[in-house]
């Protein structure tokens, strides 16, 4: 089983591939225009890696919600990929990527990014048996107060900072993490594993990306 993943949902563009017992490669960075740029990436670590398109068993791709441009450009290379290689895809929301990341020291999170309009995108996790991560509600808006009355007691993690620092300022109390966690393909890949042992592919014709419109500031749930 060889795993090929992307993640452009944030102006971290992250792309790897694993096996059944290990990461084969991992590639991350930090670019405003990355993304039009993943194909390239990704030739560059498959040669380096000794790797083939058709060593490919399936492609897994982060969902968002997240940016316009990352998404449409990532999706599209994805869709392109399932087409030529006939291969399968799995597609997974990026915000699990980001709680799969802290799963092991905290047992509540909610992961939140900022929507404009005073208005987050949000959802939460619940880890289970100490590794097993469930989500417990869709991803939706809520303004910031809204959404920290709702899920006190939760550890928050977001990549915006601004976020970070209002939170703090109205809810002295909240447990934020420190610092910026943005959403990484590895740990999509590690939780695709599962997905692909049980055969749970998502349709190609169901396969389509949660946006965050930066200018409008509207998000397109599909």
């Amino acid at each position: 089983m060889v795993l090929l993943g992307i993640e452009a949902s944030s102006e971290v563009i992250s792309l790897g591939a694993v096996d059944n017992q290990k990461v084969i490669f991992k590639f991350k960075k930090r670019m405003k225009k990355g993304a039009s740029y993943i194909v390239a990436y990704l030739e560059k670590c498959l040669k380096r890696n000794s790797l083939k398109w058709k060593d490919i068993d399936s492609l897994v791709i982060g969902k968002g919600p997240g940016s316009f441009t990352g998404l449409r450009v990532a999706f599209s290379v994805v869709k392109g990929l399932v087409v030529a290689l006939n291969k399968p895809v799995i597609g997974l929301g990026s915000f699990f990527s980001i709680a799969y990341k802290l799963r092991s020291k905290f047992h509540k999170l909610a992961v939140v990014c900022d929507a404009r309009r005073s208005l987050i995108y949000a959802t939460t996790f619940r880890v289970k048996n100490c590794s097993r991560l469930l989500k417990e509600r869709k991803e939706n808006l809520y303004s910031l107060e809204e959404f920290i009355q709702l899920y006190p007691d939760y550890l928050y993690v977001t990549y915006h900072n601004h976020i970070r620092e209002k939170a703090k300022e109205v809810f002295s109390q909240i447990n934020f993490y420190p610092v910026d966690v943005y959403p990484e393909v590895i740990y999509l890949l590690e939780a695709a594993k599962d997905f692909y042992r049980k055969r749970l592919f998502t349709p190609l014709d169901r396969l389509e990306p949660l946006y965050i419109y930066p200018k409008e500031c509207q998000i397109k749930d599909v």
